[in-house]
């Protein structure tokens, strides 16, 4: 069963409904109250006690104070010393109505059951409202209000403590009578400096708390009801020191100490002030059972408490909120002075219940992982206990348009994105890292507690908080504490170091890098800029362009464009034996990110100074990154450079290389060479059938195989012999075989052995079959032809000149140069050539096509005339 959200089961007062919250409805002040100043629900008494919980310490204070008033038994001066914001102020407006307004609050069920006082007075000082230098003084108030002024008229105006006597008199005349006095500790400082100032003699609030507290004391049916700091705030002096210890000694030996506010009566207190109506008893122990049952699945990944039977309990008391939020807030961030625990805790869970209620946020209890810090109210209410700084912090890690939390959860997506899962972390772990005690920081069961409820897998937490080590600036962890501080952990120590690295610097690193694992699988040529920059040989050749020549960019593709069609100022012969490598733009980013990194990691290593500031495990942990890093790179050069240039017969074509295997050590030439024989372009083992279809032309008979190797290198799109052995293998293949032959010299091998070198001359099967029958049929004539032949005797050299038309060379090496080096020795051959142009030959023309062209044929220029 889906339990239902706390929204869906509980009604908020209606301010909180309407979002109209005030300030002033959290601080309570008894002056306000007497005067008509205050919010209704203090002023009126009916709805001040609607919206009180009478706390077990705060019903022993009404029942003591009106036994006392009634003339039974009870303490007759109670001091009220509790941290700021414990309750001190609500417990005396809550005497003041009882006493005041008793008969208005009758029939409230827990009026009703409270002593009864009848005709008895109540008189109220607040220190914070009394002016000490113009204003009555606090005997001079008290008499006022209960109608004997007159008997202490000359006291008051000359500032002079009245003495008992005249006191007696003042209560006696009043009959039963509470007097409340608030903030004395503010009225006492105030009234010492005046009576400098006036050159009064110093002390007379003192001595006026010294006998007014002893003759309540001895009266029968009066009280006083006194509040002090347990603490001194950093706005009061050493002298205030001094007045708040002479005060205790002064009541501390009539005085009874109380505590409004004890243990878990915090979370009815919050219920009671923020709530109209808390549902069903029911849904709330479906829910308690729930969590319970959640914590004692995880066995000790959460708390011992937890898995105990009275956390439930705790969890049914605290409903809608979990106990853990309430407690952090008042244990932790009520230590600090300034939060006025009770006080600060409601005014704090006010508002967050208004926003959590308005934005009607899934959850069946109100958690500290889903405490809104973006809500600038809610994130006020805890900068200003712990600095503006921290302001910076959430915006940057927590909460808000840029903050690295969110980003994390929506870049994992599933149940990190659904759930807040980063965020909430974050978020519960800012809230444990403040306290004025020694607990800064939280624990990862403690995470657990704040962070899981039904939906959310438990398992997802460990990994959550490792990605918060890994990407936010302030999130410190050590010896498995985690905590926010102001101070920058590692991850922004790199951050602030990567901002420092340049461009060149990263693009120079790349270039180290690359070369360091280009590899030597094929001739490796890094960021060319010209055609120049790469030779025109039978090498395989892999040229590596730089980032600025993209394959997403232009000027990428007109630099491969020109490489493969150029060599230096000529044109490229051996186009097939070239391969260009190209960036991906998008992959390019990801790898600058890293190189940038992996930089400003090794600088950090080595700056001594800086790393004195880190803790030990942040010096670990640099060490971890920088190795990580490092081992992480060729696999991101490869990703990087993915796309590869082929040129083919219909002209480029790009080929995108994929994802590397993760776990490759293959170099960057390794991966391309393999790439291609996967393609089949680049071929380890040809056939002899392969050779003869895709290397002879119809008509041709013959070849050889330096030609042949060549027609590979040279023709765009056809596939390559790995080397040329492995043409060698195919022709001696085809030999043995019978699918070719091979002539060497003057010698034919046909079905037989041979060892083949690139000058051997490749001819079809059934041309080296009929060549050996020929010449079977030869041997078979014997002698008698010989000596026919020596008596009409040899032709034993023929030298020819002939003029011969341009597209008519290839007849004359097939029908007369082959016959003849088939009955002779290779002939010799001189070409005799005479090149007419009107336009003129240029340079590039002679130099750079048809002399280089002799020179790669090992042709010996006898004569050049030029004119």
């Amino acid at each position: 069963m889906t339990l239902p959200s706390w929204w869906q089961v509980t009604i908020p007062h209606r301010d909180i409904r309407e979002g109209k919250l005030s300030e002033a409805i959290f601080a309570a002040d008894l002056g306000d109250v007497v005067y008509g100043k205050a919010p209704l629900e203090y002023r009126d008494a009916s709805i001040f006690f609607q919206k009180t919980y009478l706390t077990q310490g705060l019903k022993n204070l009404l029942e003591n104070v009106l036994s006392r008033l009634s003339g039974g038994k009870g303490d007759a001066v109670i001091q009220l010393q509790t941290p700021f914001g414990g309750g001190k102020t609500h417990a005396l407006l809550a005497l003041y109505h009882v006493v005041r307004h008793r008969k208005e609050i009758e029939h409230l069920t827990a009026v009703s059951e409270l002593p009864e006082a009848k005709d008895a007075k109540v008189t109220v000082f607040v220190g914070t409202q009394a002016d000490a230098v113009s204003g009555k003084t606090p005997w001079g108030e008290i008499a006022e209000q209960l109608g004997q002024y007159e008997i202490i008229k000359e006291h008051d105006k000359k500032r002079i403590a009245p003495g008992k006597e005249k006191l007696r008199q003042i209560l006696e005349a009043s009959g039963p009578t509470l007097i409340l006095m608030d903030e004395i500790l503010e009225y006492i400082v105030k009234a010492n400096r005046a009576e400098k100032v006036e050159k009064i003699t110093q002390g007379q609030t003192l001595a006026f708390l010294q006998e007014i507290s002893e003759v309540v004391a001895s009266s029968e049916n009066c009280g006083l009801v006194i509040t002090l700091p347990a603490s001194i705030l950093e706005r009061y002096d050493e002298e205030a020191e001094r007045s708040l210890q002479q005060l205790q000694k002064i009541s501390g030996r009539v005085e009874a100490v109380y505590t409004p506010v004890e243990g878990v009566e915090i979370y009815e207190v919050i219920r009671k002030r923020l709530f109209e109506d808390l549902g069903d008893e029911k849904t709330r122990r479906q829910v308690a059972e729930s969590y319970f049952k959640l914590y004692q699945s995880l066995s000790t990944d959460v708390p011992s408490e937890v898995k105990e039977i009275e956390y439930r309990g705790r969890i049914e008391r605290a409903y809608p909120f979990h106990p853990e939020l309430i407690d952090v807030l008042y244990e932790r961030w009520g230590s600090y002075p300034t939060f006025q625990r009770t006080r600060g805790v409601l005014r704090l869970v006010a508002e967050v219940v208004a926003d959590l209620y308005g934005k009607k946020v899934v959850s069946p209890l109100i958690q500290s992982s889903i405490v809104n810090l973006e809500n600038q109210t809610i994130r006020r209410e805890f900068i200003k206990h712990i600095g503006n700084e921290y302001d910076s912090v959430i915006s940057a890690d927590i909460a808000g348009k840029n903050a690295k939390a969110p980003r994390i959860d929506k870049e994992m997506g599933s149940e990190y994105e659904r759930y807040g899962t980063a965020k909430g972390i974050a978020t519960s772990v800012f809230l444990y890292s403040f306290s004025a005690g020694a607990s800064r920081e939280t624990t990862l069961p403690r995470i657990r507690v704040a962070l899981l409820r039904e939906g959310i897998p438990a398992t997802i937490v460990g990994d959550a908080v490792a990605k918060l080590e890994e990407e936010l600036w302030y999130f410190h962890s050590e010896r498995k504490q985690y905590a926010f501080r102001n101070q920058p952990n590692l991850n922004r120590v790199i951050v602030d170091r990567e901002e420092t690295i340049s461009e060149d610097r990263i693009r120079e690193e790349l270039k180290g890098l690359i070369q360091k694992n280009a590899g030597r699988a094929l001739e490796v040529y890094l960021w060319p800029e010209s055609a120049s920059d790469i030779p025109d040989n039978k090498n395989l050749k892999l040229a590596i362009l730089s980032p600025s020549c993209s394959y997403d960019s232009d000027k990428g593709k007109r630099l491969a464009a020109e490489l493969f069609e150029k060599a230096g100022l000529g044109f490229r012969v051996y186009k097939n034996t070239l391969f260009i490598l190209l960036i991906d733009d998008n992959q390019h980013v990801f790898l600058n990110k890293a190189l940038r990194r992996l930089l400003a990691l090794g600088e950090i290593q080595s700056d001594k100074s800086l790393l004195e500031t880190l803790t030990r495990q942040s010096q670990e942990e640099l060490n971890k990154k920088l190795k990580e890093t490092e081992k992480e790179m060729p696999f991101k050069i490869l990703m990087a450079y993915r796309y590869l240039s082929v040129l083919e017969n219909g002209g480029i074509n790009w080929k995108d290389l994929g994802i590397p295997t993760v776990g490759s050590s293959q170099t960057i030439s390794e991966r391309v060479k393999q790439y291609l024989k996967d393609q089949e372009k680049l071929l380890s083992r040809l056939t002899p059938k392969y050779l003869l279809d895709k290397t002879f032309g119809k008509d041709e008979n013959e070849k050889s195989l330096r030609e042949i190797y060549e027609l590979h290198l040279k023709t765009p799109g056809m596939p390559l012999p790995e080397s040329e052995e492995v043409l060698l293998d195919a022709v001696i293949e085809g030999a043995r075989t019978g699918i070719l032959g091979v002539r060497e010299n003057t010698e034919v091998y046909y079905r037989q052995e041979v060892t083949p070198t690139v000058d051997s001359i490749v001819l079809r099967g059934e041309v080296a079959s009929r060549i050996k029958e020929g010449e079977r049929e030869e041997e078979r004539k014997g002698g008698a032809e010989e000596e026919e032949i020596v008596k009409k005797g040899a032709i034993r050299r023929v030298t020819l000149r002939a003029k011969i038309p341009w597209d008519k060379l290839s007849p004359v090496i097939t029908g007369v140069i082959r016959p003849l080096m088939d009955r002779g020795l290779p002939p010799e051959i001189t070409i005799e050539i005479q090149a007419d142009s009107e336009e003129g030959f240029d340079r590039t023309t002679l130099d750079s096509k048809v002399k280089e062209t002799l020179r790669q044929i090992d042709a010996k220029i006898e004569e050049w005339k030029e004119e």
